[in-house]
């Protein structure tokens, strides 16, 4: 048996060696100091986060970490690293976006709502360093302004356009009838509660008068369109009807129209008549008296029967003399106030050849009430005029800042529902009302061809 003294250095050699085995210790080779393997240190994960402003202003998201917007918000989010950007709304399609921006760390846009509901609106960012690292904001935005709309224009320089209009974004787009588009802004004016002022290169008069106005489905205003047959091309700010509420049933039609008209050729005409549209839409009677009478007494010689039939475009109607088929033109019927409204401009057949013209006709009525209108004259003039039936008083500003302001005594006249103004005095008009719409225009003479159009307060 060993001694326990023996036993001793046996467990203290062993000690010795497990130590050294340990520390990595012992051996001769390697030249000694041989280090312990370090301990890998996990990565730092930075979040990415976002800050968010609408219009220029700090938001915060609400309770369900959502963020308000409503169509026409310059929205920009900003990360905190650097990121890659996409976006979607809900339903697909429902947002567009106008003027966006992406930079590294920021995105922008303004958003357009084209639907009547409210939208969703993801903005979705990726970390360019770490692609799982991804941070979306939600927007929900508001439905679009109802008054967002394509609108047929009839213009009073004798042409048809299509007026685009966007209250959210405050923007237009005029497009002719040669397809020549015209796109800028629109601001309410302050000057005129309920109008705007249309913004254009071609105003570059002191004033602008080129407003408008906007009721049930219409616009009514004045606009620098280009005038007639001028050369070089010139543009003059002039009135105009526009709507997206045209009649399409045939049989909506009918009714008794007191028109008013201008043609637009290098010697301007006036024009003013009593029609009816009969037969559920088929037919289109025009008294063509020199002296101003109804329909129910115009003479058989002077009584014009016209044909009526769609156009391809279901707004439209063309009329053509069943007595002359080279007297034809279009027209559209336009629903204003719960009035039908006889609205028409372009290309006419004439004895003397194509002419442009322009025609405004209301239903005929059995009083003038007293109405005070906005709009504007083909002169470039605009302000506001009250009429009834005994006065009528302008009160405008021209286009270079002059007063247009006049007082005329007003008289009724054969056809129930067109009245005549100054009919003693050396510049003579004829006025028509609907209760919505007043429109003016002179008789022939010195002043043939004047036209003024607005809309009732």
């Amino acid at each position: 048996m060993k001694s326990s003294r023996s036993w001793g250095k046996v467990v203290g050699a062993a000690l010795l060696f497990a130590l050294l085995t340990a520390c990595g210790g012992g051996g001769g080779g390697g030249g000694g100091g041989g280090g312990q393997e370090p301990v890998a240190t996990p990565p730092v994960v930075v979040a990415l986060t976002v800050s968010v402003s609408v219009n220029g202003l700090a938001v915060a998201a609400d309770g369900h970490g959502q963020y308000a917007a409503k169509p026409g918000d310059t929205i920009e989010i900003v990360s905190s690293q650097s990121a890659a950007w996409t976006s979607a709304s809900a339903p697909v399609g429902a947002i567009t976006l106008r003027n966006p921006a992406l930079a590294p760390i920021k995105w922008s846009a303004q958003v357009v709502n084209g639907t009547s509901a409210s939208a969703t609106f993801t903005v979705s960012a990726k970390a360019s360093a770490d692609a799982s690292l991804t941070k979306d904001t939600v927007f929900t935005v508001r439905p679009a302004d109802v008054r967002n709309a394509e609108y047929r224009v009839f213009a009073s320089n004798g042409s048809k356009q299509v007026l685009v209009l966007n209250f959210d974004t405050m923007t237009y787009e005029m497009t002719d009838d040669a397809n020549v588009v015209v796109a800028d802004t629109f601001a309410p004016d302050a000057a005129n509660p309920g109008a705007y002022l249309f913004n254009s290169a071609r105003i570059t008069t002191p004033v602008n008068n080129a407003r408008f106005r906007f009721t049930d489905h219409t616009i009514v205003g004045s606009f620098p369109f280009e005038k007639t047959s001028s050369v070089p091309t010139a543009y003059v700010v002039q009135p105009f009807v526009a709507s997206n509420a045209l009649v399409t049933k045939q049989s909506d039609l009918d009714g008794t129209y007191n028109r008013l008209g201008i043609n637009l050729s290098s010697s301007p005409d006036s024009n003013i008549r009593a029609s009816q549209i009969t037969a559920n839409g088929t037919r289109y009677l025009l008294c063509n008296e020199v002296v101003i009478t109804s329909i129910a007494n115009c003479p058989g010689t002077s009584l014009l029967t016209y044909a009526v039939t769609p156009e391809p475009a279901n707004y439209l109607w063309r009329i053509t003399n069943m007595a002359n088929p080279a007297d034809t033109g279009t027209f559209s019927i336009a629903r204003i106030g719960g009035q039908n409204v006889y609205l028409s401009a372009g290309l006419v057949q004439q004895a003397s050849g194509a002419v442009r013209v322009f025609r405004i006709g209301v239903e005929e009525s059995l009083t003038l009430p007293q109405a005070t209108a906005r709009g504007g004259d083909n002169l470039g003039a605009s302000g506001s005029f009250t009429l009834d039936a005994t006065t009528y008083s302008k009160r405008g500003i021209n286009s270079d800042g002059s007063a247009a302001n006049a007082d005329y005594v007003v008289n009724s006249i054969g056809p129930l529902g067109i009245w005549a103004v100054n009919a003693a005095g050396t510049n003579r008009y004829f006025a028509i009302h609907s209760g919505k719409l007043t429109a003016v225009v002179s008789a022939r003479g010195p002043i043939a061809g004047y036209l003024q159009i607005g809309l009732v307060d």
